[in-house]
């Protein structure tokens, strides 16, 4: 389970958070939603140890999350992605999607440097991983293309890849349709579906294109000026009348 309790972010002196308190349970998805500014992309800043809280924390199966390093949140079995893609130029596309499963391998440095036939092994392992983690997301034919010349969306599809290829136990997803098509969104939305449904996944994201949200989540907290203001189901989201006052609009919630 996945739990923030009391959570409050300051970015000079001005509040991006206050006293944020709710639980997702395990293996389920939940979707953060609200207006620009609302602190969604902060909490998830915040729980993947990026931002510093002033107050409260939040923890992963007991254990804090809050102020760990990348490479601790990582053995922890958490992964994300970022508004903006973050792949490594000068790799590809598989390279890069390599990065995310090297928890997986067993060899260390100096087997690297020498290229010991444990290392080869290794290596053909991750590379595995990568490639199944791009075709779950169908992106395997951006393989062999380097990072930089991938357009926006495609660098979002080899992100999620990326997060995907390490198997993490608690995945948070910051914005993962943005710059994709009306159809790349609806077949990345299937290929989600179906991956989470196959694995022991607890899954928190947020994207602004709520038709995607709403297919792919059991349960919604929206965010308004840093606090929670409502949780539910999609359907209870979508007639609720603050919700619908303060991001959703009547014509969205009637649909």
């Amino acid at each position: 389970m996945l739990e923030s309790r009391s959570l409050s972010v300051e970015f000079g002196g001005v509040a991006a958070l206050s006293d944020v308190t709710f639980t997702v349970s395990g293996r389920s998805v939940l979707g953060l939603i609200g207006p620009n500014g609302a602190g969604k992309s902060t909490f998830i800043g915040a729980a993947s140890g990026l931002v510093r809280p002033i107050s409260g924390n939040v923890s992963w199966r007991g254990i804090k999350l809050t102020g760990r390093r990348p490479d601790q949140m990582a053995r922890l079995g958490v992964a994300r992605t970022f508004q903006h893609a973050r792949l490594f130029p000068g790799l590809t596309a598989l390279e890069n999607v390599m990065i995310g499963s090297h928890l997986s391998g067993r060899s260390g440095v100096f087997s690297a440097m020498l290229r010991s036939p444990r290392w080869r092994k290794d290596d053909a392992y991750l590379e595995s991983l990568a490639v199944e983690a791009m075709e779950s997301v169908h992106a395997l034919h951006l393989a062999q293309r380097l990072a930089e010349d991938l357009t926006a969306g495609q660098q979002r599809l080899v992100a999620v890849a990326r997060a995907l290829a390490g198997g993490p136990s608690l995945l948070l997803l910051d914005e993962p349709a943005a710059g994709l098509t009306d159809a790349e969104r609806e077949l990345l939305a299937e290929d989600l579906t179906r991956f989470f449904a196959t694995r022991d996944m607890t899954v928190l994201l947020v994207e602004h294109n709520l038709n995607f949200l709403m297919s792919l989540v059991s349960r919604i907290v929206v965010f308004d000026r840093g606090s929670v203001l409502a949780e539910g189901t999609p359907t209870e989201i979508r007639s609720n009348p603050a919700v619908i006052d303060a991001y959703l609009g009547a014509e969205h919630a009637a649909r």
